[in-house]
């Protein structure tokens, strides 16, 4: 038997588009073992549909692999517990496609290394931002070049934790992909690549000022708020309450803030807030997870 523990991811961290990325304290645990013949599929989440046949994304992150390679393979029994919420930009498909990989690649001999099993993954998920994080944990800086996906993977102080607001709606990445149009402007690509270049810096240096001036987008989040309703009035809540840096988690809808202390009032603040104006969003803050997939062989 095979079992995993693999992150939630956050990608697109502000003006890190399809670059940016970090491992926050949710997880997918799997336990995977080979069978003689067939697919058994469980799902111990029942919080979330999850495919029982071949169209599993964890089976078929693992067919992948496995053509990639040349492995004949037999009958397998997937069980599945994941705290990661579907849809909602924390990367709960990356961790399922980096859990499937890394079991199959065990099971067909161990042939691929982390940095090929990575590119594999990010052409699976289509951008590298949040299978990166779900691999190799802490905060990722992302970018495939040709034939090759690279991750940069840095260590974060643990007093930095994410405020995580999860709306009780989902909204699909193919959807929301749909809204960014196909050219921007020249201005807009300067200004996100000095922003993310300095919200990298910040994150590194661990300069919460810095880091509110990086988080700055002009690529993506202004075409997706028309998705996530009130989405402006949340992020001047976040800031209100402490929040050195807030933005739209990956695709969205989930928004994620930045914190460095006051974590409960924080919470609190955002809970009342939501009671106050009825809206069924939940706020969890998350330790960054600094490891990343761990596996082992019973």
């Amino acid at each position: 038997m095979i079992k995993l523990r693999v992150p939630a991811s956050s990608a697109n961290m502000g003006a890190g588009f399809d670059t940016l990325g970090v491992a926050v304290g949710l997880y997918n645990r799997i336990m995977i073992d080979e069978i003689p013949e067939g697919l058994q599929v469980i799902n111990r989440d029942t919080q979330s549909f999850v495919p029982r046949d071949k169209n599993n994304l964890i089976y078929r992150a693992m067919t992948e692999l496995f053509a990639h390679v040349g492995y004949e393979p037999k009958g397998y029994r997937i069980e599945q517990n994941s705290q990661i919420p579907m849809t909602r930009g924390l990367g709960s498909s990356s961790a399922c496609i980096i859990g499937g990989m890394l079991a199959a690649n065990i099971i067909s001999g161990r042939t691929l290394s982390y940095d090929e099993i990575i590119h594999l993954a990010a052409k699976m998920e289509g951008h590298p931002d949040n299978v990166g994080p779900a691999l190799f944990g802490g905060f990722c800086v992302s970018l495939t070049d040709g034939d090759k996906t690279i991750i940069k993977s840095s260590k974060i102080d643990s007093n930095i934790k994410f405020a995580v607001i999860i709306p009780d709606f989902f909204v699909a990445t193919k959807k929301s992909r749909k809204v960014l149009p196909s050219k921007v402007d020249f201005k807009d690509a300067v200004y996100n690549i000095g922003h993310a270049s300095m919200f990298q810096a910040a994150m590194l240096s661990g300069d919460m000022e810095a880091l509110g001036m990086g988080v700055k987008d002009a690529m993506h989040q202004r075409y997706r708020k028309n998705y996530v309703d009130g989405m402006e009035d949340i992020f001047e809540k976040t800031y209100s309450l402490g929040s050195h840096a807030t933005y739209l988690s990956g695709s969205g809808p989930t928004i994620l803030s930045v914190l460095s202390g006051g974590y409960e009032k924080f919470r609190e603040g955002m809970r009342s807030y939501f009671r106050e104006n009825s809206l069924k969003w939940k706020c969890m803050i998350l330790p960054i997870d600094n490891v990343g997939a761990v596996v082992s062989v019973i």
